[in-house]
């Protein structure tokens, strides 16, 4: 398999766009959440109305609704509900929206299953209020013409005001996003934002109580990094969270289990309270946080080892693994889904379409870390056995390095001068991204021991991240 074609510089100089969304910090006011949980109270019995209208009409008529007769009733209803009323038009048919994006995914997986693909099929069902935690402004800038004079203008529906700093040569920290009924929201400005290009808007409430606003920003796809050449096979695993071809390698920072214990303290401690009842909800709210906060390290540590990878090497290959189906093992199943292998993937291969142009590439995971990857002998392991020692060629090395290695060659061949560039080691750890213990040392088992990890300077002087929309703040 030939590596991923590179985007041109000239074709993404002509237009080419991406939308990315980036989501901020709100402080809104005790008035103001009380009108965003009507508005979310409103909308989640719209939708669930939406969804019994569809059932009812398809059970009496044979035929379901389209999303153009529930938006026809929509003003009906808005004038019987006084509630209903007092949500945003637009943000009232978003609402319906969700509802035919749900039929027409239903449908369309109804088609692949008949057609003999493995999915799973679900029928849209109705929704808790608790469990209805968003609404979108589906447009941010609205064409209006003059009348009199026939001149088009664009008018803000959502209003942005950053709070400029009292002291000079001060980043601006914070900012107001007027929305409609609402009020103006407060956000914490930790990264900039060109309102001009803004789309849509979202408002959206975490468990634990918190307040989110997510802007949606349609930006120009230009590749910052030039191509330099270095590909490798990422391996990912449970000892090792993801092993490159190269021989180095992450540790699994396990964020899950180094909470479990504190989880398993505020759960007992929920199960005592009445259900419904005021302590309740406030150790609900706390145990809620506890799990953002476990989700929040893992989303920190997958963005920097993804920045990582896409920044030292230009050209990636992952396995193309089946995560929901490995999930259904009972005593891997907490560790898998604490990795977050399918994030991994994920957020390496849209970094590497907005930094590099170019994608990833997935292979068969058939045999990868059974096969030797210098004589292709197939040496049978068990999940125990750590070090690859293949009888035929006499390869000693990690398994995780020799399936990495053998991903490497699925997607891009294996080049004539790739052994001599190798080096046959038991792993180096990455120096920079986890503290090496003297359990991890690089162990000789060849001529040589592993020359030392040649480490990108983004990641070995610890210098500012890549000034682009990908920085984290």
């Amino acid at each position: 398999m030939s590596r991923p074609k590179k985007k041109k510089s000239e074709q993404t100089d002509t237009g080419k766009t991406v939308r990315i969304a980036c989501r901020y910090r709100a402080y809104p006011t005790d008035l103001q959440i009380h009108r965003m949980g009507n508005w979310l109270t409103s909308l989640c019995h719209l939708s669930n109305t939406a969804v019994a209208e569809r059932k009812e009409a398809y059970r009496t008529t044979g035929k379901g609704l389209t999303y153009t007769a529930q938006q026809n009733a929509l003003p009906a209803k808005r004038k019987q509900d006084p509630a209903l009323r007092m949500v945003h038009s637009q943000v009232c048919q978003d609402s319906l929206q969700r509802v035919d994006k749900a039929y027409q995914k239903f449908f369309d997986d109804l088609k692949k299953k008949k057609a003999g693909q493995k999915v799973t099929v679900g029928y849209p069902r109705f929704k808790r209020f608790d469990k209805y935690k968003s609404f979108t402004f589906p447009q941010v800038w609205m064409n209006v013409t003059d009348k009199k004079t026939e001149i088009t203008r664009q008018r803000e529906i959502v209003k942005f005001s950053p709070l400029k700093p009292t002291k000079p040569n001060v980043r601006i920290k914070f900012a107001y996003i007027t929305v409609p009924g609402i009020g103006a929201l407060k956000i914490r400005l930790h990264r900039d934002i060109d309102w001009g290009s803004a789309k849509t808007v979202t408002v959206k409430r975490s468990a634990s109580g918190d307040w989110y606003v997510s802007v949606s920003v349609e930006i120009p796809l230009k590749p910052s990094l030039s191509d330099n050449g270095k590909q490798t096979g990422v391996d990912v695993g449970l000892k090792k969270h993801a092993a490159t071809s190269d021989g180095s390698y992450r540790g699994h920072p396990k964020f899950f289990r180094q909470s479990e214990a504190k989880l398993k303290k505020q759960q007992r401690s929920l199960a005592k309270k009445e259900k419904g009842s005021g302590n309740y909800k406030k150790q609900k709210a706390v145990l809620a946080k506890t799990h953002e906060h476990i989700a929040n390290q893992r989303e920190d540590f997958l963005h920097k080892l993804s920045l990582w990878l896409v920044v030292t090497y230009a050209y990636i290959a992952f396995e193309k693994l089946n995560i929901s189906g490995m999930v259904q093992n009972p005593h891997l199943a907490k560790a898998i889904l604490d990795a977050g292998w399918g994030t991994l993937i994920r957020f390496v291969t849209y970094k590497s379409v907005m930094l590099r142009g170019n994608s990833t590439v997935t292979v068969n995971p058939a045999y990868t870390t059974q096969d030797c990857s210098r004589c292709g002998y197939r040496v049978p392991k068990t999940l125990a056995e750590r070090v690859h020692t293949c009888p035929r060629c006499g390869l000693t090395l990690c398994r995780d390095t020799n399936a990495a290695r053998n991903i490497e060659h699925l997607a891009f061949g294996k080049s004539s001068n790739s052994e001599e560039n190798m080096s046959y080691t038991v792993g180096t750890v990455y120096p920079d991204l986890v503290s090496v213990t003297p359990e991890r040392k690089p162990v000789e088992t060849g001529a040589s021991a592993a020359p030392a990890l040649a480490v990108s300077p983004v990641v070995e002087a610890r210098k500012p991240r890549l000034k682009s929309h990908l920085s984290r703040g």
